[in-house]
């Protein structure tokens, strides 16, 4: 072998050994990510609980994300992260597709706690991270595996599953709108947005956007017409305690969204994906010891349906077998060399 094959063997062996730490380290990240959206959307459940006669939509999510932007800004500033305008972004389409339709998602996502458990919400919100591995496929060129597919219809048969059984009660303490439908129509919407906004988020942050500016501005997008639409109907509070409370919310969705938007720098958001379904687990567990939500059998089997793939597609990830055969050449070279 000549001088220059070896180097490049060399320089290959060492861009893959540093894309599998990248790999795992996005994944340790992803894991406490999930964590964290289970703890924020269990959380969310108590907010209509504890302040029944002064709860509103639109001030939970003002106080949510006014504290996630004013964080935003005060990073940024301690960073000396410039402030870019809006004509300084690159692609300025996916980045208001990524702050603009978040007021719409959050508000669809906020009010289908009317509508199911706090489990069955985590169930159905399980289709979107399919959804998104598709966009993906299709917009940011990922590699596509025809896996994707057969997830696709058994995350679908599970969520089935766990929906259609979610009308009993909740508990003593709560009662669930019986429009089930109108629930479905708000997950529909908030699916659909949701999966656009993380689209763009990974566009902007492959454009070079700093993670605390990406927050800044999806706060203020959100805070400022849930200020002005509350203002509006008359609904909005300034309560102090009721304010704090939810911005201790806000908080971890800052924490959980730093983490989600930085795992998205180590590996491609197809792969990355699967790992969201750990959220279902952790809300099942959260919910139930916190608010004390029943579990049923087809809880268990909906769950289980959804986690088992995501656990062959964590051991089996798409293109190990494309590492295996790049690892086996490059022991051939190294044998060679020798």
């Amino acid at each position: 072998m000549d001088l220059e094959s070896e180097r490049s063997s060399n320089l290959n062996t060492e861009q893959l050994i540093k894309k599998r730490k990248d790999e795992k380290f996005a994944y340790i990240i992803a894991i406490i990510c999930q964590l964290l959206w289970a703890l924020n959307g269990v959380q969310m459940k108590t907010f209509r609980k504890y302040f029944p006669e002064i709860y509103s939509d639109n001030t939970v999510l003002f106080w949510r994300m006014f504290i996630v932007a004013v964080l935003g800004y005060c990073i940024c500033k301690y960073k000396n992260i410039p402030i870019k305008r809006h004509s300084e972004i690159k692609h300025l389409n996916w980045f208001f597709l990524r702050n603009g339709t978040a007021y719409i998602f959050i508000i669809c996502w906020i009010k289908m706690y009317s509508y199911f458990r706090v489990s069955t919400i985590t169930v159905i919100g399980g289709i979107t991270p399919l959804i998104i591995i598709l966009l993906s496929v299709f917009i940011l060129r990922d590699k596509f595996y025809m896996r994707y597919i057969y997830g696709i219809a058994l995350c679908f048969i599970g969520s089935t599953i766990i929906v259609l059984n979610d009308r009993r009660p909740q508990s003593k303490s709560q009662i669930l709108d019986d429009n089930i439908f109108m629930g479905i129509f708000y997950g529909v919407i908030n699916m659909t947005f949701v999966s656009l906004s993380i689209i763009g988020q990974k566009v902007v942050t492959k454009d070079g956007m700093e993670i605390d500016l990406q927050n800044f501005y999806f706060g203020l997008y959100n805070c400022v017409p849930a200020f002005i639409v509350g203002i509006f109907y008359g609904e909005f509070t300034t309560n102090i305690k009721y304010a704090v409370y939810i911005s201790t919310n806000g908080l971890i969705f800052y924490l959980a969204n730093y983490l989600n938007t930085l795992s998205f720098k180590y590996i491609a958001v197809s792969k990355l994906q699967p790992i969201s379904y750990l959220c279902i687990v952790f809300t099942f567990i959260l919910s139930f010891i916190l608010l004390g939500e029943s579990i049923y059998f087809s809880d268990i089997v909906g769950a289980a349906i959804i986690i088992s793939f995501q656990y062959y597609n964590f051991i089996n990830p798409p293109g190990r077998n494309i590492d295996a055969v790049k690892d086996k050449d490059f022991n051939i070279k190294t044998e060679d060399r020798q």
